[in-house]
C-alpha cells in the first residue's frame, strides 16, 4: 500500500500546476503514510509548503535559528528532530525553535534533507544543500516506522516539484527535460534500487564491479543528483522506474 501511495504522489506532484495542488497532494500522501503534519523548507529557511498545528508560529527570522536546518546540510540521510541536540551544539535561538515546536503540539518528527550538485563545482563541493522536508506527529504519537522509507521518497519528490513550480531546473541533462538512461544504466539503477551492491549487480549482469559503478555514476550525472537514493527517487519521479521494479 505504501508503494502505491508514493507512486500516486509522484504522479500528482509531476502534474501539479500550482502550489495549492502540490500542497494538497503532499498533505494527503503524508496522512496516508500515517503522519499528521508536513513542512517543506528551502535552504534559506523559507517555508514553501506546510500543514502545521494551529499554534505553530516558529518560522525563524534566519535559517541559522532553525535547529533542523542547522543539521540538515551536514547529512544526506533522514534524521529525527529529537536527535538534533545530539548532532549539533544548539544556540539559544535553535533551542527555542525546538521548544516552541513542542509547545505547539509537535511530537516525533522526521527530517528529509535534500542536496543537489547544481553549483557544487563552483563551491568546491560534491553537492549543495537545497532544503528539507519534515514529517511530524502530534505530541504523544509515535512515528509510523514502517513509513519512514516512503517518506524519504515523498519528501524528495515534493521538493523537486516545488522547485519546478518556483522555476528552478535541477536536471543537468537535456536542459530542463527528462534525462534518458541507457538500457544498461537502467538495469544497474533497478538493481541498486533493490538494495544490491555493485559487486552483486555485476554478478547478475555479467559485468565488472567497476563497470557497474561507472554506469551508476553516469546515471547520477544525467539526473543531476549526488546520492543513490536521490537517483532512485528521480528515476521513479520521471517514470524511468516503476515501483514493481523496486519492490521485487
Amino acid at each position: 500500500m505504501r508503494a502505491r501511495i508514493v507512486q500516486d504522489f509522484s504522479r500528482s506532484a509531476r502534474a501539479a500546476s500550482g502550489h495549492v495542488r502540490l500542497r494538497v497532494a503532499l498533505c494527503e500522501a503524508a496522512r496516508a503514510l500515517g503522519f499528521h503534519h508536513v513542512l517543506l523548507q528551502e535552504a534559506s529557511g523559507t517555508i514553501w509548503l506546510a500543514d502545521m498545528p494551529a499554534d505553530w508560529c516558529m518560522q525563524p527570522t534566519a535559517a541559522e535559528d532553525d535547529a533542523v536546518l542547522a543539521v540538515a546540510p551536514q547529512t544526506y540521510v533522514p534524521f529525527l528532530w529529537s536527535d538534533v541536540p545530539r548532532l549539533t551544539a544548539l544556540s539559544p535561538a535553535q533551542r527555542a525553535f525546538l521548544d516552541g515546536a513542542a509547545a505547539a503540539g509537535v511530537g516525533a518528527a522526521l527530517a528529509v534533507p535534500i542536496h543537489h550538485p547544481r553549483g557544487a563545482g563552483e563551491a568546491g563541493s560534491y553537492s549543495i544543500f537545497a532544503g528539507c522536508c519534515s514529517f511530524l506527529m502530534k505530541t504523544g504519537v509515535s512515528l509510523p516506522l514502517e513509513s519512514l522509507a516512503a517518506a524519504h521518497y515523498v519528501g524528495a519528490a515534493a521538493f523537486e516539484a516545488a522547485e519546478r513550480l518556483h522555476g528552478i531546473c535541477v536536471s543537468t541533462s537535456l536542459e530542463c527535460g527528462v534525462p534518458r538512461l541507457t538500457p544498461r544504466q537502467r538495469d544497474c539503477v533497478v538493481l541498486a534500487a533493490q538494495g544490491k551492491s555493485d559487486w552483486e549487480i555485476g554478478q547478475l549482469l555479467g559485468i565488472s564491479e567497476s563497470t557497474v559503478h561507472k554506469h551508476i555514476e553516469d546515471a547520477k550525472r544525467r539526473f543531476g543528483v549526488s546520492t543513490r537514493i536521490q537517483l532512485v527517487v528521480r528515476s521513479l519521479f520521471d517514470a524511468k522506474l516503476s515501483f514493481s521494479d523496486v519492490m521485487k
